[in-house]
């Protein structure tokens, strides 16, 4: 990553601690060319090693520091910098030998990029060097090692010794503490090494002590092309000796030993917040609030009403996350809906309010807007002119998602397992909205055959009627046969079924017809001449092509044709075979036999019954094929049975799936967290089993108790499944008793059973009468999953107990641990301390915060300076009310001055309150 950084707070920044110019006088180490080289080419390598900062460190002289600082300011400063150029902020050092004991040390001392040649002068002055200089054989220092770094310390420096492990470094052949060794060690916080793991064989006390030091690395370079040979990383704001100093202080978090640049930007996070004309925000001299985001840990301070909740709420509303409220923290929801009306009726939000919220998701910038009226687009994403374009919105929810926990919604959280539920839902892992629209789509499936199947049952009722019919038919065909014509009547009969069965000749003209229409399709289209260079060569030949192909289908269309001709002449060869058939005879003399009939008849008394038998011969046919659909659709009955058992297992099988992917993920975010435990029992949450009942089969409230669920009594269809902990139903047995109450409740519907009361069989028969639909939604339910939480009171015990038995403190440590444990979207968190002793602040939030930086940005408002401190916040946003209006007092990182001041007041009373606490603290001790 470059070094241009475009966001505010600290950042990692590229340090090479010792780099030597042509003013030592070991510069080359005997190539006497390389101490010709000119400042600008000193910069070059530097800057082409892609350093952030450099520390010059000549042998007890400054003499090209400020030629560096110079030159390094005209290139920043030149309208057309050199193509190698970066920017780079160079540290004033010198490389002191220290005379100590019987050997003599290397010590580096770095001062703030401020300081110039001088400074490092009249420190080597204070320590007795005044000649000598650039040659670290010739001389050394007059005071000690302990006492040459008090006076780098009052010159407002920092001391580091050289190249420690190595040759006249401080622990040069040395593996055992000695007091002497003792007492250098805790005089320094820093040190560079050449090989980190030198101390590997050290004595175990030499370790301990060493752990302590920050552990920095140089080049050492004597020559140019070494310049950044050797680095390390350093977090901090704009560079300075406070936070260099901070920095080695706090190298746990802020130093790094490593190639790859550590500066992280998370796949989505939130760059810049805007509120314009809300009641208390945004309205100062007509201008919005503008709050620019680090892409890690954002610290937000300030007294109680400085508007810290009201920034976190703001992210909330533009987010649209305030959704996520009414299943994880319904209470919260309703504080929110109060804050969110008009001021009018008491809220804060005028009819101009507007939240911009700018989100950096992959590299592209999307801005979400929120109107209190609701104009202008809610969506827009920047192009490359910096302009913002309206683009659809989509689910914002998905695609920007953002974690937002305030004090109270993580005390609603710990007492509704369910909301924790919801939380475990969203999780990428589980991602239970691409697995709700598979389940609806086999859901949809289910419901819609178990329809097709009722369709199909209510036509085969009709069944026996048909065959009574067709009975009666046939004894009256029998009756008319038996009377002496039967041989011509039932030739008539053979003869019509056949002539009705033969196809017909019809089929012959729509084949020719589908012919002739194929035929007027086959062709090309004209070639495009219009599209080619009449004079480019591979026109003639790409349109030779053409034409050949346009011809060759031109002879397919015209070979169509005459099959089509072919089809016609087959029509009539076929029509005058059947004519000149011996079976058209046949039937032609049968019908006439039976025309001769109906005329004898037409002469007696009764001339219409005879007809009657033509009718009854169509009515036998038309019977017998209505019979033959009903045994079709018996067979396929067979196979839809099939199908709904089939797509009622998958149903089973995926919500079994969604469990499988919940526990895998709590096993997963969980693991060995010394805070809290999480397991589910599926199908075992009961706390809405009656409602959720209810509801599917639209029993109001309060009716039906003896029935459904009765707890006083012991009694109810949903009885044994709602007590089943209270009963020690094992859990393996919970699917058994759900398949019961539905198949309980299905047979009282159909009448197989009877329930406890008449009136509860009577609705439900009617209904399914009426409704049988609700009896498939019934199907495909099951009951929620239950989150079963435990806490520990002692994280290094490993014993846990239910967190309903928990305080409050110790239910937010658990909700947190959890919360903090997973996920890589914005997590923003409001005030999450309140509830929580400092021992697991320090232990379970601070530790949090420095595991989440490495996936995700952080936003917390809080109170307490162990989070934004400890924590070690890269931006510290401080907030204040005046005027009526919420405002930024101060923005920066913890290495200036000026935001340290600030939170030292606001979070502890101010300096000489803190020093008051601390020392009667000490004094108890």
């Amino acid at each position: 990553m470059d070094n241009i950084w475009p966001y505010p707070g600290a950042r990692w920044w590229k340090f090479d601690f010792h780099s030597h110019t042509p003013k030592s006088n070991d510069y080359g180490h005997g190539n006497t060319s390389m101490k010709s080289i000119a400042v600008e080419e000193w910069l070059q390598n530097a800057m082409q090693s892609a350093l952030d900062c450099v520390v010059v460190t000549d042998h007890l002289l400054g003499g090209w520091i400020d030629l560096l600082k110079a030159k390094n300011f005209e290139l920043q400063s030149a309208a057309q910098k050199p193509s190698w150029f970066r920017e780079l902020i160079i540290f004033p050092g010198v490389e002191i030998t220290v005379a100590n004991s019987s050997s003599r040390i290397h010590l580096l001392a770095v001062f703030d990029p401020k300081c110039d040649g001088q400074k490092i002068t009249s420190v080597l002055g204070a320590c007795g060097i005044t000649d000598g200089f650039g040659d670290d054989h010739l001389t050394s220092t007059t005071t000690g090692f302990v006492e040459t770094v008090n006076k780098i310390k009052e010159a407002n420096g920092i001391a580091i010794p050289a190249h420690v492990d190595g040759v006249k470094g401080l622990l040069e052949g040395i593996r055992t503490l000695t007091p002497e060794l003792k007492k250098c060690l805790n005089a320094v916080f820093a040190a560079e090494f050449c090989n980190l793991h030198i101390l590997d064989d050290a004595d175990r006390t030499l370790k301990a002590e060493m752990s302590r030091l920050a552990k920095v690395a140089g080049s050492d370079a004597h020559q140019p092309g070494d310049i950044g040979k050797y680095f390390c990383w350093l977090k901090m704001g704009p560079p300075s000796i406070e936070g260099l100093h901070l920095a080695l202080q706090d190298h746990e978090f802020c130093v790094k030993n490593q190639s790859e640049s550590p500066n992280f930007l998370p796949d989505i996070f939130l760059s810049k917040l805007t509120i314009r004309a809300m009641r208390y925000c945004g309205r100062l001299y007509g201008q919005p609030l503008v709050i620019h985001l680090h892409p890690l840990f954002n610290a937000i301070i300030g007294g109680r009403g400085t508007g810290k909740s009201t920034l976190i709420e703001s992210v909330r509303i533009v987010s649209r996350r305030d959704q996520d409220l009414q299943i994880e923290a319904p209470r919260i929801k309703g504080e929110l809906d109060k804050f969110m009306m008009s001021s009018l009726n008491k809220g804060v939000m005028l009819n101009e309010t507007e939240i911009l919220l700018e989100v950096q998701r992959r590299g592209k910038k999307f801005q979400l807007r929120w109107r209190a009226d609701g104009q202008d687009a809610v969506l827009e994403e920047q192009n490359t002119e910096g302009n913002w374009l309206a683009v659809e919105t989509g689910n914002l929810r998905e695609r920007f998602p953002v974690s937002l926990l305030s004090q109270k919604q993580i005390n609603e959280l710990a007492s509704n397992p369910r909301g924790l539920l919801e939380v475990v839902d969203r999780s990428p892992e589980v991602d239970r909205a691409a697995w709700m629209t598979r389940w609806e789509s086999v859901k949809s499936q289910f419901i819609q055959l178990r329809e097709r199947r009722r369709s199909f049952q209510r036509q085969i009722l009709n069944e026996a009627q048909l065959r009574s019919k067709l009975q009666d038919i046939e004894n009256d065909l029998r009756q008319y046969e038996e009377k002496g014509h039967g041989k011509i009547l039932n030739q008539y009969q053979k003869c019509s079924q056949q002539k009705n069965g033969m196809p017909g000749s019809d089929i012959f003209v729509t084949i020719s017809a589908n012919i002739r229409e194929l035929a007027t399709h086959v062709g090309l289209p004209d070639f495009p001449a219009y599209l080619f260079d009449a004079d480019d060569e591979s026109t003639d030949e790409i349109k030779s092509i053409h034409d050949q192909s346009a011809q060759s289908l031109v002879t397919i269309g015209q070979t169509l044709v005459q099959l089509a001709e072919k089809v016609d002449t087959l029509q009539l060869q076929h029509n005058q075979n059947i004519c000149l058939s011996n079976w058209h005879v046949a039937m032609q003399s049968s019908m006439n036999a039976y025309e001769g009939l109906v005329k004898e008849y037409s002469k007696k008394q009764n001339p219409l019954s005879i007809s009657f038998y033509g009718e009854w011969v169509a009515q036998r046919n038309q019977l017998q094929q209505q019979l033959n659909k009903l045994a079709a659709i018996r067979k396929e009955i067979v196979t839809i049975d099939k199908q709904l058992n089939d797509a009622q297992q998958v149903l089973l099988d995926m919500r079994i799936e969604l469990t499988t992917k919940r526990q895998s993920f709590l096993d997963k975010v969980i693991g060995d967290n010394p805070y809290v435990r999480m397991e589910l029992v599926q199908f075992g949450d009961v706390s809405t089993l009656e409602a959720d009942y209810r509801f599917l089969l639209g029993l109001d409230a309060g009716k039906f108790i003896s029935s459904v669920l009765d707890q006083q009594n012991k009694q109810g269809i949903l009885f044994n499944l709602h007590q089943w902990e209270a009963l020690n139903i094992p859990v393996s047995d919970l699917l058994s008793f759900v398949s019961t109450i539905k198949s309980e409740t299905c047979k009282i519907a159909e009448g197989e059973v009877s329930g406890l009361h008449c009136a509860f069989d009577n609705r439900l028969a009617k209904m399914y009468e009426t409704q049988p639909s609700v009896f498939d939604q019934l199907d495909v339910w099951w009951p929620e999953d239950l989150l079963r939480v435990k806490y520990s009171k002692d994280p290094h015990s490993g014993k846990f107990e239910d967190l309903e038995k928990g305080s409050a403190g110790q239910k937010a440590a658990t909700i947190l641990a959890f919360l903090l444990s997973h996920g890589s979207e914005p997590l923003v968190i409001d005030q999450p301390e309140d509830d929580l002793d400092n021992a697991l602040i320090y232990d379970l939030i601070v530790k949090q915060i420095h595991e989440n930086k490495n996936r995700r940005q952080l936003i917390i408002a809080t109170h307490n300076p162990n989070i934004v401190v400890n924590g070690d916040a890269e931006m510290v946003h401080i907030m204040k009310f005046n005027s009526g209006q919420i405002q930024i007092d101060q923005q920066g990182s913890l290495e200036e001055s000026t935001i340290r001041e600030a939170i030292c007041t606001i979070m502890e009373g101010g300096r000489k309150a803190f020093n008051q606490r601390y020392n009667r603290i000490f004094i108890n001790v």
